[in-house]
């Protein structure tokens, strides 16, 4: 009797213990609106722009072939890059957003050091990239992973591709379709 007492009491001990274990977070704020019902790959062709600071532009020429061009200019720094044309994908979640997955892609907006990587990406030994839709670290040794979420402005498409942000930084960027 004391045997099944035990047990018992382990099998409810277990399941008290499961239900009051939280669930991975995620973000629910504006910030990572879900994407519109109507989502599809070829969503993402078209040129999204995005800006880093006054005078500076990023540019994503995303083609339906699966590849991408990166044109960034900032003429105050004295900076241009122009990437060839390299392989892109996209990754979808169980959260409802997606992963767009650029090899190759310089990340701009941060240090030198993060642009001027030959491979692109950040060195996963020197910084930290989080997804903070889904609070999860995301690896871009040669490339650049960028949250596909909806949006909570009138924007092309419904949809905004964020940067994830480095741990320790609180600000984000993302890039929006220019107009078609």
């Amino acid at each position: 009797m004391k045997s099944i007492m035990r047990q018992a009491i382990a099998v409810i001990a277990s399941a008290l213990l499961l239900a009051c274990t939280p669930l991975p977070a995620r973000d629910t704020t504006p910030e990572c609106p879900e994407l519109p019902s109507t989502f599809r790959r070829e969503n993402l062709v078209g040129t999204w722009a995005a800006s880093y600071s006054l005078n500076d532009s990023d540019l994503l020429l995303i083609r339906g072939d699966g590849t991408y061009k990166q044109i960034y200019d900032d003429p105050d720094a004295g900076r241009h890059y122009e990437s060839g044309w390299l392989k892109w994908d996209i990754e979808f979640r169980e959260s409802n957003f997606a992963r767009l997955h650029l090899n190759g892609m310089r990340r701009a907006g941060d240090l030198d050091s993060i642009f001027n990587r030959e491979s692109g990406g950040v060195d996963p030994e020197l910084f930290t990239a989080i997804d903070y839709c889904e609070n999860e670290v995301v690896e871009m040794p040669d490339g650049v992973v960028l949250i596909v979420t909806g949006a909570t402005y009138v924007t092309p498409r419904g949809i905004v591709l964020r940067q994830t942000r480095l741990a320790g930084s609180e600000w984000t960027w993302s890039f929006e379709l220019m107009e078609e």
